[in-house]
């Protein structure tokens, strides 16, 4: 179980002195783990995904998340769980948000408040509550522990996709004229956290072949939500070419690249001790770039690049590869996946 002291304004402080980042975003998301931990010591049945559940999967958690995303089986009577859920410490009551949706997604949105240690003032935490049967080839189950929470006495158990299923669902969501998140809704912000995810993901991966079945499944499934009558292809290319809009720095296309690099500067807080940058963001979609080109192209031989030095002699094969030049200093090893996504794409259109 989540100690209390993880919601006092002295632990708070403690956390930003150890990782020198915004308290605001450091109070955030141990309340949102609040919140995970109030929804499942109610027993409800779920599914925990999004950003947040990275911050369990992974060894290390990367960026900081303030909402939690949750999947139930459709027809799922949440609502006694939710009434449950809002008694539990430290939240005092909820409201649902209600959205009209554009889509034939089902979800439902509430949003549990506690009151802030730092201001007194009333804070909200977000459930997001997607009704969909499982689509993840994958899951695992996770202790709600990280080395930014404190612990007593038995861990809870949360389930959720593994490293591969859960990377093939987030690249569905980096493909801002298809399936992903859009442009110009004031999200930008959403689609860098995507890329951010994806390229960290893809580092812990093991198995390409979870991850094209995740993809699949999802990508479908979001197709047939928003009508859309593009193919899996078509999807796949969207994504390469946002990676190379953002690793040319909007040398490929410039009208995008101020949508992401708005994202870029925004995205800055939320990383846990860690710089981010245009240039950084480069080398991350350098590496979704590789991903995605091998599940378009089919490839199985996944290279886990250690040391790039032996690519900075070598040019991808693209259209100016100049435009890549800073890669070789930034960060080699992601300038190899780049070279690798080039040989993979030679022949094809994008």
């Amino acid at each position: 179980m989540l100690s209390k002291k993880i919601f006092t304004q002295e632990y708070i402080s403690e956390l930003r002195g150890r990782t020198g980042d915004d308290p605001l975003m450091i109070e955030r998301t141990l309340f949102a783990f609040g919140l995970l931990e109030a929804i499942k010591s109610v027993d409800m049945p779920f599914v925990f995904k999004g950003g947040t559940s990275l911050m369990l999967l992974l060894d290390i958690p990367r960026r900081f998340s303030t909402d939690i995303d949750i999947v139930v089986e459709p027809g799922t009577d949440i609502d006694s769980y939710i009434e449950k859920a809002k008694k539990v410490f430290p939240f005092y009551d909820k409201d649902e948000d209600v959205r009209k949706g554009k889509n034939n997604i089902e979800k439902r949105h509430f949003r549990f408040k506690y009151l802030s240690p730092s201001s007194g003032k009333e804070v909200v935490v977000i459930l997001d509550v997607l009704f969909e049967e499982r689509q993840y080839p994958n899951t695992v189950f996770k202790p709600i522990r990280n080395s930014l929470l404190v612990t007593e006495g038995e861990d809870l158990i949360v389930e959720m996709p593994d490293v591969e299923s859960i990377l093939g669902d987030k690249l569905t969501a980096f493909a801002p004229h298809t399936t992903g998140i859009r442009f110009g809704q004031d999200k930008e912000l959403e689609i860098i956290k995507q890329l951010f995810d994806c390229a960290t993901l893809f580092d812990a991966m093991k198995d390409i072949e979870i991850v094209r079945d995740s993809y699949n499944k999802v990508v479908r499934s979001e197709m047939s939500y928003r009508g859309l009558t593009c193919s899996v292809e078509d999807v796949l290319k969207d994504t390469i070419r946002g990676c190379l809009c953002i690793a040319t720095r909007g040398g490929s296309n410039p009208d995008d690249f101020k949508y992401y690099i708005d994202g870029i500067g925004r995205i800055r807080n939320h990383i846990i001790s860690q710089m981010f940058n245009g240039e950084i963001a480069g080398a991350y979609a350098s590496r979704v770039m590789y991903l995605a080109a091998s599940i378009l192209t089919g490839n199985d031989n996944i290279l886990g690049i250690k040391d790039g030095a032996e690519y900075v002699a070598q040019k991808p094969e693209i259209s100016k590869p100049k435009w890549f030049s800073y890669l070789k200093i930034v960060d080699p090893v992601s300038y190899g996946y780049l070279i690798e996504a080039s040989r993979l794409l030679k022949n094809i259109e994008i």
